[in-house]
């Protein structure tokens, strides 16, 4: 951060700095942390969400720009390697260790590698002596003795070169293919993390090992474990585990790789025939703030001040794209990492543009960033962007208490990583609160002033574009050209327009609640005299959270066939279209500070609100539910512009080699049921906003034939008051609609679509679904599940670790009882073209397997103890208990009772004779096979 801006800051926090001393932020009491005299690093806490579950990290100080020319993609194939055995773990023992234990491979366990650091997590682990003992002994082992075995690493070598096959995007490429344009003169500018495949097909053992044992060393390493745990006798094991690793003899120096500054402006246009839809990126280059100043109270400013800037920003962006004769449909910033790079930041802007007002939009937004420049954000602007950052700190700090273990595993690590704040919730809240007053409009522009004043030194523009006869791709010299006019504009100050009123503007009458009943699973039912219904559960799990929901029946059943698609535009548009007397800007400007969000939707079989609320803004949230049924949006610019924006996607979206997929398996296994049926750009010619609004209002004409949910923290003196308000009020109906199963339904049978695909990497995909009628119970639900997860393990195995077929392959099962009751199980495997007809083969040797021999004890194990640890963690979980009561009321599936011992009581046989009497019975089986040209 340049010496300007520093001094800006440092000047109003000189009061803070009276009143607290130092600068410096002082860790959370409640954590503990220390440095091995190897080195290592160890961050510890002690928190109880979930209950009895730790999560345990290792971050290395390390990824791919560590790497020389002949080793790029080393770091992101010893990432592979860790979980490819190891001293205490050999061959595959470490994932079907965890697993055995309730761990889920892919999500609870993982890594990631980038070019300045590699993170690896096991997540959610039950807090029993000898599973902590186990996940110290795998981070041990991830640090110093990964074994790096011959066999091992030549299995590797497919599955990591299959990942690069699915991970090889059109977007991929450009950035690939001119990484040293955008660096010139920097390392990041070959080493894109996922490295080169001929690196990763040829590379000697020994010089990954030698890789490894060069890199993976304590000084480098940060351990950070959170949970239910006993920290003084964790702290204790991490320093006898970890303290006699050593460091290598003469280490490699570790370097901070520089990004330099570039004096004249960098433009890159590229082209791919698999981009969806052209993006240009400005972006302003900035170094980051020094790392020795992280940890203080000015990084804590200077944070605020670049949130506030990106609200303030993206609000009037967004006011801007309403405008008819605005270039863009969407624009936005942020700041942040200079693309791959820590050592350089940047001042990002994004901008999707008009199709042919490519230098148009540039032009306009260059030109907007100008007025900034010189005139800055308003002070209603910064007011509405400081009270919505304030009002999300509030909201952590009135669940300060209460923070699940993710939140801390992150800070912790990224403090290892980056040296960013390890101080505790409640001492950045006050900091802020003292500290924010003081943060006003002219430091908040004299920071953004700093970021956008130039665009020549440090300045560089990246535009993307589909490869398209028809997509005029323009000029770096025709994009160089909008830039310089849009600096030299004539522009005028912003005029912040606000309209200052109530969102209801007089209350309704208030109606009654006729009746009250104990209901299940602790909720209470209100009855109101329009015949809605109300359930709500009052719990202690999130201070700072109220979840709702709202069901009723009718949906697309309701609707004529000729209006179809504005029924399923329907929701989205009159939802984007602000609401009541408010356009959408005007809403959103309204809203600014309050912590509530309700959204609406209509679905083949009904009409649904979801949304959520602090318990201090419950009274806006029910204003905008009652505004949801009496006054939808009538924003028609917001209208147009989401339009335009839906039929660009959508042209981009035929690019995409991916998206045939869902297209193919809806037009192959559901017979192009047109409640499913694709919509294409060319459909929107078809739409209509009156005749949307329409079906919307019919949709939500009454509130008397819904059922609606509150679960959270809430007072029931305040939500009986909103409920007879801004529920009771509404219109009752004489009759609820009655439940329809006119749906979409799998074709039965044995069905099969192989198809191909010109794309530019080779590709091949296989989704395959088998399904049948089924009537719904809790055990048969069960049943089916673990089947899935038995399937997903055999696959991982067979497909993925022996066969180095796909880098992933899926299944999972379930037994659904709406719209109709019936089973599912469904298979995603992307696979090497070449072994897609191997991979079928596995699949169904997979079944056929289970059909003969059933599941063995451990594969059993695997999946019931997942699903029993996913039970208890939702015990305390608010949207859990919502989805509870609603399967109970709107359908009768107690999802429940006996949850654990129905888990526990599932056999081998059980499962044998669901495989042979349903799904080699039924044999209705949908394969869809996408193959490259």
């Amino acid at each position: 951060m340049k010496r300007l801006l520093l001094f800006l800051f440092v000047l109003p926090l000189l009061t803070v700095q009276a009143q607290m001393g130092d600068m410096t932020l002082p860790a959370d009491p409640a954590l503990r942390m220390g440095k091995l005299p190897n080195g290592l690093t160890y961050y510890i806490r002690h928190n109880e969400l979930p209950k009895d579950r730790a999560n345990f990290y290792i971050a290395q100080r390390v990824g791919s720009v560590q790497e020389e020319e002949s080793q790029r993609g080393l770091a992101h194939f010893l990432e592979h390697m860790c979980f490819n055995g190891t001293t205490h773990f050999p061959g595959n023992r470490v994932v079907e260790y965890l697993q055995g234990i309730g761990i889920n491979f892919g999500g609870e366990l993982n890594a990631y590698t980038g070019t300045d650091e590699t993170v690896y997590n096991i997540d959610n682990v039950p807090t029993k002596p000898e599973y902590i003992d186990s996940c110290l002994m795998i981070l041990h082992d991830w640090s110093h003795d990964v074994l790096l075995l011959g066999p091992d690493i030549d299995d590797e070598r497919g599955v990591i070169h299959e990942e690069w096959r699915l991970r090889n995007s059109g977007t991929t490429r450009i950035y690939v293919n001119n990484l040293e344009t955008l660096y010139p003169g920097s390392r990041y500018g070959r080493r894109f993390p996922i490295g080169l495949m001929s690196v990763v097909d040829e590379c000697p053992y020994d010089t990954l090992r030698a890789y490894y044992h060069r890199w993976y060393r304590p000084e480098l390493q940060g351990i950070v474990i959170v949970g239910d745990i006993n920290v003084d006798e964790v702290e204790q094991k991490v320093k006898d585990l970890f303290s006699d690793i050593p460091n290598p003899e003469n280490p490699e120096p570790y370097v901070d790789y520089p990004v330099p500054d570039n004096a004249e402006p960098i433009y890159v246009v590229d082209k791919d025939k698999e981009v969806a839809t052209p993006s240009i990126t400005l972006m302003y280059k900035h170094e980051p703030m020094p790392r020795e100043m992280r940890n203080t109270m000015p990084y804590l400013a200077i944070e605020f001040c670049n949130d506030v800037i990106v609200q303030a920003v993206d609000a009037r962006f967004e006011e801007l794209s309403k405008a008819p004769d605005c270039p863009f449909q969407v624009a936005g910033c942020y700041d942040g990492d200079y693309l791959l790079s820590k050592t350089m930041a940047a001042f990002q802007v994004f901008v999707q543009p008009k199709p042919g007002k490519d230098a148009e939009a540039v032009q306009a937004v260059v030109a907007e960033m100008e007025r900034l420049h010189r005139f800055g954000l308003t002070a209603g602007e910064v007011d509405r962007a400081k009270q919505e950052y304030m009002s999300q700190l509030e909201k952590r700090y009135d669940n300060r208490d209460k923070q699940q273990n993710a939140y801390f595993v992150n800070r912790y690590v990224r403090g290892f990583l980056d040296n960013t704040p390890l101080s505790s919730i409640e001492n950045d809240y006050q900091i802020m609160q003292l500290v924010s007053p003081q943060l006003g409009a002219e430091t908040v522009n004299e920071m953004l002033e700093e970021y956008v004043a130039s665009t020549t030194e440090n300045f560089v523009l990246l535009a993307m574009y589909p490869d398209k006869e028809d997509i005029n791709v323009p000029t770096a010299a025709t994009l160089r050209a909008a830039v310089e006019a849009g600096r030299a504009a004539q522009v005028e100050a912003y005029v912040d327009n606000v309209r200052n009123e109530p969102l209801v503007p007089v209350l309704p009458k208030p109606g009654k609640i006729v009746s009250e009943e104990p209901s299940a699973y602790g909720y209470t039912l209100w009855t109101l005299e329009n015949g809605a219904r109300v359930y709500f559960k009052k719990t202690d799990f999130n201070e700072s959270q109220v979840v709702f929901g709202a069901r009723s029946f009718g949906g697309y059943n309701a609707v004529k066939p000729a209006d179809l698609l504005n029924a399923r535009l329907a929701a989205d548009m009159v939802e984007g279209a602000g609401l009541g007397a408010f356009s959408a800007t005007e809403l959103q400007k309204a809203l600014s500070g309050k912590q509530v969000a309700v959204s609406a939707s209509i679905t083949s079989t009904g009409e649904a609100l979801d949304g959520t609320s602090t318990p201090k803004d419950l009274r806006t949230f029910f204003e905008l539910v009652y505004l949801r049924f009496t006054a939808p949006g009538n924003d028609t610019a917001s209208y147009h512009r989401a339009i335009a924006t839906m039929r660009t996607q959508l042209e981009g979206r035929e690019r995409v080699p991916e998206s045939s997929l869902s297209d193919t398996l809806i037009a192959t296994l559901y017979a192009n049921h047109p409640y499913l049926k694709p919509i294409k750009a060319a459909d929107l010619d078809g739409a209509d906003f009156a005749t949307m609004r329409r079906i919307y209002s019919q949709r939500f004409n009454t509130a008397g034939d819904f059922d609606f949910y509150f679960t959270g923290n809430f007072d029931t003196d305040s939500l009986r008051l909103f409920t007879e308000t801004y529920l009771a009020s509404l219109p009752r109906v004489a009759q609820r609609e009655p439940r329809n199963l006119n749906s979409p339904q799998i074709v039965d049978g044995v069905v099969t679509n192989r198809y191909t695909r010109q794309m530019e990497t080779p590709k091949s995909f296989i989704i395959q679904i088998w399904h049948g009628n089924h009537k719904w119970s809790l055990r048969d639900e069960a049943i089916l599940d673990i089947l899935g997860q038995v399937l997903d393990q055999r696959y991982l195995k067979s497909i993925r670790e022996e066969g180095s077929m796909a880098y992933s392959v899926s299944a999972s099962g379930d037994l659904a009882y709406t719209p109709r009751e019936e089973y599912t199980i469904q298979i995603v495997c992307p696979v090497k073209p070449e072994k897609a007809d191997s991979a079928l083969i596995l699949m169904r040797q997979g079944i056929d397997e289970i059909a003969i021999s059933g599941v063995t004890a451990d594969e059993l194990a695997k999946a019931v103890n997942y699903n029993v640890k996913a039970y208890a963690d939702n015990q305390r979980e608010n949207d859990y208990w919502e989805s509870l009561i609603r399967a109970l009321t709107i359908y009768g599936r107690d999802r429940y009772e006996d949850y654990e011992e129905i888990q526990r009581s599932i056999t081998s046989d059980d499962i044998v004779r669901f495989v042979r009497r349903n799904l080699l019975s039924d044999n209705n089986c949908g394969t869809i096979v996408m193959l490259p040209q």
